[in-house]
């Protein structure tokens, strides 16, 4: 007949049977769950632990040689200002000057001019110098040389003074006659040069002012290439001072593009040696993180080999075989836990 016990809680139990503790605890060596809970509070001490910003820079700077790239970008960018400004002013001079008909019409406007048309420029001091004097030297030839002449050769023969026979006073009429003579001769005389000195020099003088005038053409002609030469050296140096105010600009941006670019690879190598330093401030901040990991591993490891005693407590009747968990499956189960543990803390 089954009886019934207080420590079977009032069930029946099986007649001839025997009380069998069941209840069953788990017991792990002390080192090993220091090992755990180290983990455990290491773990709980880098999610407690405040978010720390880099105390690098993260992007390099420029460099001074790329400040003095762009220093040297402003200046060649406006270099071609000075030299273009003065080929405008020498573009603008040239296109005011006077031009190569304006030069050369003074001249033209002389050389338009006839001959005959300004021939009295010629020929006043032509008469002031040959025809005038032609009648003042003949004038004193017959009062100096032929009207003593006539009176010396009366004198001679004793027929002036004494009473001659034309009743003029003392004056023969003879010598009268020749004197007439001599002053018609030589007024006859004076007016023929004069005449063929006329002739001569109206000839001459047109001949010059023909010669002149075809010396202002040639003076026209003249003015007027050199106006136009002295333009066209004035747009070739207009030409010639913006070409260099160009090439200023462009070796100057060269220069400072070489010198940029030497400027970018010093900013690279300087952005290379933050990127180090920032690898090795990441490193060192996951350097707590990392051991830890490495103690879980380790934990999990030497979890197959970890001794373990299991204490037991309850009844159980006798001739029943009582199901116990094996220490292995115990030991894993308590690993998995720690490691969700573990995660969630790290999530944190």
């Amino acid at each position: 007949m089954a009886v019934s016990s207080f420590l079977a809680e009032g069930a029946a139990i099986p007649q001839g049977s025997a009380l069998t503790d069941m209840t069953k605890q788990q017991v792990l060596p002390e080192w090993y769950s220091n090992y755990a809970m180290d983990i455990l509070s290491g773990q709980q001490a880098i999610a407690n632990r405040p978010y720390e910003t880099a105390p690098m820079p993260r992007i390099a700077g420029f460099t001074p040689t790329q400040q003095q790239a762009f220093g040297m970008t402003g200046t060649a960018a406006t270099a071609y200002q000075p030299l273009l400004g003065q080929a405008t002013d020498v573009a603008q001079s040239a296109a005011n000057a006077p031009g190569a008909l304006n030069v050369a019409q003074p001249y033209l406007t002389q050389a338009g001019q006839t001959s005959v048309s300004n021939i009295g420029q010629y020929m006043n001091p032509y008469n002031d110098a040959v025809v005038n004097r032609i009648a003042d030297l003949g004038t004193r030839n017959l009062t100096e040389n032929i009207m003593p002449e006539i009176e010396g050769r009366y004198i001679k023969a004793g027929q002036l003074g004494f009473g001659g026979r034309g009743g003029l006073g003392g004056t023969p009429s003879g010598m009268m006659t020749d004197t007439s003579r001599a002053v018609r001769d030589v007024s006859a005389d004076i007016l023929a040069q004069q005449t063929k000195a006329l002739q001569s020099g109206y000839t001459e003088a047109a001949g010059l002012a023909g010669t002149d005038l075809s010396r202002f053409g040639n003076l026209a002609s003249t003015a007027g290439d050199l106006a136009r030469t002295q333009q066209q050296q004035q747009l070739a140096a207009s030409g010639a001072l913006s070409t260099l105010g160009e090439q200023a600009q462009s070796l100057g941006l060269t220069g400072a593009g070489a010198l940029g670019g030497i400027g970018a690879l010093e900013q690279q190598q300087g952005q290379k040696n933050l990127d180090v330093a920032y690898g090795d401030f990441l490193r060192q901040q996951g350097y707590p993180q990392e051991q830890i990991n490495n103690m879980v591993k380790t934990f999990q490891g030497v979890a197959s080999g970890v001794p373990s005693a299991t204490q037991e407590y309850g009844i159980s009747p006798s001739g029943v075989k009582p199901e116990y968990s094996s220490t292995g499956k115990d030991i894993a189960s308590a690993l998995t836990a720690a490691a969700g543990i573990v995660g969630s803390l790290k999530g944190k």
